[in-house]
């Protein structure tokens, strides 16, 4: 049968990363996942819509003058001022007075004229990102007509405010995804790689492997590596195929295609016991038994801005939304399924009871179902259709954070295609030796068990989850600190779909460090969640058109002494300007 690959599939892409959690988002994996208010451009979808609202928020600077005469100190009515580089001119009021709003940065030349006075050339104004510029331009009385008098933009004494933004800003206005952003990660929280090496690889033996006796002592060592009663697998697959982001006006725009395989597996600590000790006479095993996964392919679109108004203590508010469209590939998931073995002591001779009871749900494309004859595709007839959500805030506080909060992956899938619902309540006992006859009637047994099918739709959970994190900059606190810190906290806690998902929720502290701008250095550590303790560490090349990015989780694995019990990596490339 075709979904066993399917449930195979799923249980070895436990390589790849936590359900839930945005394993693409390279950034914040360098981060440890401290990204509900650090995420810009494209790493804002799936995380905070809000987001989208900074994008190019640098590319607005005012200039605002008065034109006065330099003798008199009264105001030039009707005075032309052009901003030669840009092509921008304009005219000023009765007042004298002058503005240019939405000035990108750059240095540029000021020309000033007006009838019966010098052309007044202004070299070498700069406009910094968010700035407000202002001052008055005195001009002189000249019977020379087009005589031109050349200053220094720095000798104006103009007032220059820079309103620098409280945490980094990509003020890019255009990002696009030139490679697939993929993540990956191990998350399993029991055996472990060294122990897989001491008790799993055999031993040499006159040059050649061979398997290895396991004591008493090390059988205990494998059920202790187990850290709670079920051993869990957890894995997702995260492949953001293509994303860009734009600004339009004041509303921050980002389109995606994104690929997700969300994998569960639970192994009771009672089953390694099994496997290990046999069913000894006068021993009761009981099994529960949980496996889910999905593949899931979301085509989203997600807008955020600035709200018009600010608050007493409250300011530069941003909201965002995203909208997912969702095709299904593939679901499988498990409910109260058990096994439970009951060998009866030796006074009764040999027999064993074994009853199982549960329910299972799958569905899929037709390559994952019953028909032997269909090939794979990338763009097979989904076997489920739904919608998602995304929804979330942003707010600068106290003119010192930066706070945000979203729920990601409001929604559901409706499953349809070859989807099937098994049900049962069945007992199979044993007793004396197993003969073909007491083979075939267990069979038999199973498949009673298994053919008790419903072939109906049903629907499945997204994997929803809650995001508050607040963030800030060392120099608003130590302005004398060289380059620019980000510090940034995060609490995440899923509450949604728990087949596929882990909901123990999960706390995260990272930085970021651009000593140099172009070089930023980023770390991170988490606790809680399903991994518990963890390192991350990340650094990309961060250049005006061109951003590469690089990251890597659960560092205190790999170190010496680490167990490998998780892992993750991710890297990407973007174009920005």
């Amino acid at each position: 049968m075709k979904f066993k690959t399917l449930i195979i599939v799923l249980l070895i892409s436990f390589t790849l990363a936590l359900g839930g959690d945005d394993r693409a988002n390279v950034r914040g994996v360098g981060m440890a996942g401290a990204t509900t208010v650090t995420s810009r451009t494209i790493d804002a979808i799936g995380v905070n819509p809000a987001l989208l609202g900074y994008m190019g928020i640098a590319r607005g600077s005012e200039l605002k003058g008065k034109i006065v005469d330099s003798q008199t100190r009264q105001p030039i009515p009707g005075a032309r001022v052009t901003i030669r580089d840009l092509n921008l001119n304009t005219r000023a009021n009765f007042s004298g007075e002058f503005s240019f709003k939405d000035v990108p940065p750059g240095t540029y030349t000021l020309v000033v004229t007006q009838k019966g006075y010098e052309t007044l050339v202004i070299k070498g104004l700069r406009v910094n990102p968010n700035s407000r510029i202002t001052g008055t331009i005195p001009i002189s009385i000249s019977e020379e007509t087009g005589k031109e008098t050349v200053v220094d933009f720095r000798n104006l004494g103009f007032e220059i405010k820079e309103s620098r933004p409280i945490i980094y800003n990509d003020n890019s206005s255009f990002t696009m995804s030139l490679i697939p952003q993929i993540g990956a990660g191990i998350e399993i929280n029991f055996l472990g790689y060294n122990l897989y090496l001491d008790y799993f690889t055999g031993v040499d033996s006159a040059g050649q492997k061979v398997a290895r006796h396991l004591s008493d002592a090390d059988k205990q060592k494998i059920l202790d590596s187990f850290d709670e009663n079920l051993g869990t697998f957890l894995g997702q697959v995260d492949v953001k195929l293509i994303n860009f982001a734009f600004r339009v006006k004041s509303v921050g725009v980002a389109v995606g295609a994104r690929e997700r395989i969300f994998s569960r597996f639970g192994l009771p600590k009672d089953f390694m016991r099994f496997i290990l000790y046999g069913n000894t006479p006068g021993s009761v095993y009981s099994y529960d038994v949980g496996i889910g996964g999905a593949w899931l392919r979301e085509y989203s679109v997600s807008v955020g801005t600035k709200i018009p108004f600010d608050l007493i203590a409250v300011k530069n508010i941003n909201v965002g939304l995203g909208v997912k469209f969702i095709q299904g590939f593939g679901y499988t998931e498990t409910d109260g399924l058990n096994l439970t073995v009951e060998t009866a002591d030796s006074t009764r001779g040999y027999e064993m009871t074994a009853s199982m009871k549960g329910v299972i749900k799958r569905a899929g494309v037709d390559f994952l179902g019953p028909d032997k004859k269909a090939k794979f595709t990338p763009f097979p007839t989904p076997a489920g259709t739904g919608l998602g959500f995304d929804i979330g805030a942003s707010a600068e506080i106290l003119g010192l954070f930066v706070a945000g909060i979203s729920i990601t992956d409001i929604g559901s899938v409706n499953w349809t295609r070859n989807a099937v619902i098994v049900s049962g309540d069945t007992t199979f006992k044993f007793s004396g030796y197993s003969t073909q006859k007491k083979l075939d009637s267990l069979k038999q047994s199973f498949k009673d068990y298994v053919n008790r099918k419903r072939y109906e739709s049903f629907s499945s959970g997204l994997p929803t989850a809650l995001r508050f994190g607040v963030a800030t900059d060392l120099k608003n606190f130590l302005p004398f600190f060289p380059g620019r810190m980000l510090i940034s906290a995060d609490y995440f806690q899923p509450i949604g779909n728990e087949k596929i998902m882990f909901k123990k929720p999960k706390l995260a502290l990272g930085i970021e460090w651009r000593l140099i701008g172009f070089l930023p250095l980023r770390a991170g550590i988490s606790l809680g969640g399903f991994k518990g303790f963890a390192l991350s560490a990340g650094t990309g090349i961060n250049l005006p058109f061109l951003e590469l990015n690089f990251a890597m989780g659960h560092l205190n694995q790999v170190m010496s002494g680490g167990d490998l019990k998780h892992f993750s990596i991710a890297t990407e490339l973007r174009l920005k300007f």
